[in-house]
């Protein structure tokens, strides 16, 4: 009996030992060390310490987080965008968001997402959830890690960097040393080098309502949404999105989810003209409000 008994726990942590491997693809927790990136910001950018944060109808400022809203009309796309410039303290307050904090849980509608996430700025996200290759990583958390050929990668890292790798191009082994806050997998990359790709072979490329991420230098980035499929506004091609974003001065730009996922929300309401007034999200890009526990949310 008790040889059996040795043999049986001897089988158990075999199994377990074969199996934590491909646990370990998913919900692995990375040690981070962010950096202060207030050097980075032009003076004046942030509220004092200890000062109450200022609200207006299109901008956020805080002690951390600075926020300007800005919308404009290309004509070149007739289409309406909506800009929201940015300026963090540390990537702790550029972050991503699930419904109820569960990355693969239930669709909700981008407004339900936010305000569970205390979010003052929310924008869609990659529905990486729905994936089943490639890397995805949100606030530090390894959720998806396989090998993918087919998209391009989006990294911001603990220091504030936003990289683009384009597909086989990116080294997982190596990405993952690098202090990795978040990875996007929608794609594609629509810079390279801070210059605009002049074609894509994506087949998302036709006009279409955007969601974009740009990123000047750690701690300053933007997030873009351009409206479309209506009369008032086409929708932009990727190849006038990557020309958008270079004309706005990102040394790196990435698309998101768009068409009807293309919601753009600043404290309390959407504030651009969503396809069909958008749909159910998988997941958000946001900025928290500035309080005293926006890192343990």
């Amino acid at each position: 009996m008790q040889a059996r008994l040795i043999r049986f726990f001897a089988l158990l942590t075999a199994m377990i030992l074969i199996f934590l491997p491909s646990l370990a693809d998913e919900a692995q927790t990375t040690t981070l060390t962010l950096k202060d990136l207030r050097e980075n910001a032009p003076e004046g950018t942030f509220l004092a310490p200890g000062e109450s944060p200022v609200i207006t109808q299109d901008s956020y400022q805080s002690e951390n987080i600075a926020i300007q809203i800005k919308r404009v009309r290309d004509e070149e796309s007739s289409s309406d965008v909506t800009i929201a410039d940015i300026y963090v303290s540390s990537v702790a307050y550029l972050r991503r968001g699930f419904p109820l904090g569960k990355w693969k849980g239930e669709m909700r509608s981008l407004k339900t997402i936010a305000n569970e996430s205390n979010a003052i700025l929310a924008m869609t996200g990659d529905y990486s959830s729905l994936l089943s290759a490639g890397l995805a990583v949100a606030n530090g958390e390894i959720l998806l890690n396989k090998g993918n050929n087919l998209r391009d990668n989006c990294l911001i890292l603990a220091d504030g960097q936003m990289v683009t790798y384009r597909r086989r191009e990116m080294d997982l082994s190596e990405v993952l040393d690098d202090g990795l806050t978040h990875s996007f997998l929608f794609g594609p990359a629509l810079l390279s080098n801070g210059e605009a790709i002049t074609s894509f072979d994506s087949k998302i490329r036709g006009t279409n309502p955007r969601s974009a991420i740009g990123y000047y230098q750690p701690g300053h980035y933007c997030f873009v949404l351009v409206d479309g499929r209506s009369k008032a506004n086409r929708g932009m091609t990727l190849v006038q999105l990557s020309r958008f974003m270079q004309e706005l001065g990102c040394k790196t730009a990435y698309n998101l989810d768009g068409g009807q996922s293309a919601v753009l929300w600043f404290n309390g309401e959407v504030i651009n003209k969503p396809y069909k007034g958008g749909r159910r999200l998988t997941d958000i890009v946001y900025v928290p409000l500035d309080t005293a526990d926006t890192q343990g949310k």
